[in-house]
């Protein structure tokens, strides 16, 4: 967990739930759109508002964000970002994973969803939501290079 991010969910969380009630569940239907929504909406406006509070650190790159998954139906997926810089270093890149399953009884995302993606949630909803994005965020890491 990387305290930094625990800080921009304190300050962000407000408008990533503004997010959430306020966009169709369509917006953010796999957890790929979840995670990107995170970074855009409360990691990267803090990094950008604290950049040099203790030291200079760059925005996650967004577009660039890697997805490796080799489930199936099942499975784990590991989502790796680098910050915004000039060739980055090991020490750039950031992940953050999710477990997911093949159904709405073992899956999070899809037990929120209640496959009713055109609509907007539902207040119980939008807590799940909530939920998953912070479980998300206490699973962020950095690489380390080796010494």
């Amino acid at each position: 967990m990387i305290n930094k991010f625990v800080k921009a969910w304190d300050i962000g969380k407000e408008n990533l739930q503004e997010f959430f009630k306020t966009n169709k569940q369509k917006e953010y239907d796999t957890y790929e759109k979840i995670v990107q929504q995170l970074v855009r909406i409360v990691i990267n406006p803090y990094i950008r508002e604290t950049q040099y509070d203790d030291g200079v650190w760059n925005e996650l790159n967004i577009e660039d964000m890697v997805v490796l998954d080799h489930g199936d139906y099942q499975g784990m997926q590991l989502f790796i970002f680098h910050a915004d810089t000039y060739q980055p270093g090991v020490e750039d890149y950031y992940y953050t994973h999710n477990y997911y399953g093949s159904c709405s009884g073992c899956d999070t995302l899809l037990s929120i969803l209640e496959w009713d993606d055109e609509a907007l949630p539902t207040d119980s909803q939008v807590e799940e939501y909530m939920s998953l994005c912070l479980h998300l965020l206490q699973r962020f890491n950095k690489f380390k290079e080796e010494d």
